[in-house]
Order: structure tokens, then sequence, then C-alpha cells
């Protein structure tokens, strides 16, 4: 499998802290975003796995010559451009499938099940989905205004897009012709070319500071947990 990782945004919700940092290189209890993301893909069989890079992008070229993942990591830096762009770079050399994954999320989507899936369908792109928790309590009342439940921050119906896109190589050329990565799936979905492949395991994104903290929290307890 060749995996694109995007890595070029400016961050500019997570300031100050990605002024001198790239959001990936933002650190969560010692280590980079990026670090939990290739730790996660070296545990499936990838054939490359290409980091698109851009803003401040010395920061993780040099993060990633010290680094020792046993994955074939090469770089690619289109600029400051649309995702759509970047990904475009990239697959101008590619005749096979990919998979694209956001720079600023931690999941432990499974590759081999994800793949599985894509297959199983006839549409050329899968894109995974993950159900939305609220970040309040929910209160349901009667005609009386008394309470009668509260759910604390319940999961609903809402699925929201993680990113860990199964692209068939026949959507290369495609891509060349939209000028955003939004642009291109609501053509996509219109044209129901999409599929969803539904994840209820560990999601995890880092837009905000508070994003940032709670990650934290969360991947402190997770090691805990796993002692």
């Amino acid at each position: 499998m060749n995996v694109i990782l995007l890595c070029g945004g400016k961050g500019l919700r997570l300031r100050p802290i990605t002024e001198d940092i790239p959001k990936p290189m933002a650190n969560l209890n010692g280590k980079p975003i990026l670090y939990y993301i290739l730790d996660h893909l070296k545990n499936f069989e990838i054939k490359k796995v290409t980091v698109s890079i851009g803003y401040k992008a010395n920061k993780i070229k040099n993060y990633l010559l010290l680094s020792n993942f046993p994955l074939e990591i090469e770089t690619s830096n289109a600029g400051d451009v649309d995702i759509i762009k970047r990904i475009v770079n990239v697959t101008k050399y590619l005749n096979e499938d990919f998979i694209v994954l956001y720079g600023d999320t931690i999941s432990n989507v499974n590759l081999n099940d994800l793949k599985n899936f894509h297959f199983s369908h006839d549409k050329p792109v899968t894109m995974s989905v993950w159900p939305f928790k609220l970040q309040f309590g929910v209160v349901s009342i009667d005609e009386n205004s008394f309470v009668t439940n509260f759910n604390e921050k319940p999961k609903n119906n809402i699925l929201i897009n993680i990113g860990y896109f199964y692209f068939s190589s026949e959507m290369i050329n495609k891509l060349e012709d939209f000028d955003t990565f939004e642009q291109f799936l609501i053509y996509i979905a219109n044209e129901k070319k999409l599929a969803a492949y539904q994840h209820n395991g560990e999601h995890v994104t880092v837009n905000s500071i508070q994003e940032l903290e709670e990650a934290e929290r969360y991947l402190a307890s997770r090691e805990i947990t796993s002692e």
C-alpha cells in the first residue's frame, strides 16, 4: 500500500504553538503527532509513505532524518497549496492504489480492513468516518421542565470524515480536474463514487489548543491502561 500523509498546513488554530513548528510536530506527552501516526503505520505492509510537507517543512524533514521507523519514507513539497494539489504532486508518479491520511489525526484504523472493505464495493474512493462525540452533556426535559435524562457527552448518529481515504488508481487523473479537495469530495459523492468505512475505534484530531490538551490526557490514560 502507498500512503500519502498530509502535513503541509499552517495550523492557524494551534497558534502560538505553530508559529515555530508545523502542526504535525506539535508535542503530545513528549512526542509529536507525527510519531503516533507513523508508529501506527508500521504495523501494516506499506510500500511507501510520502509525507506531503509545506509550512515549516524543514522541521518535519529533520525529524524524519533522525527517526528510525521501519518504513520507506520520502517527502513531497508542493508549496502553499490546497490539499488536492499536494495529493496530485505525489500521484503524478503513481499508477497504483493509494491511501491518504491527515497529519493531525491519530487513529487506529486497520488499513487491512479498510482495504478489504474498499474491494467489497465498486466505488473508486472510500472515506473513513467516525461517530461524532458531542462536547457537552445533553439534557432531556418533559412538559413540566423537569429533567428526565442526562447524557454526558454522548456519541450521536452524526458521522465525520477522519481521512484514511482509499483511492483506486483510476481516480489519479480525475484529481487534476479540481481546485480544492472539498470540491472533489462533493463531486464524487454526488456521482455516487464515494463509500464510507465506519471506524468505531480510536480517533483523536488536534486542531486547537483545547483539542491538544484533550489529546494529551487521552493518550496518557491509554498508556496507563496498557501497562
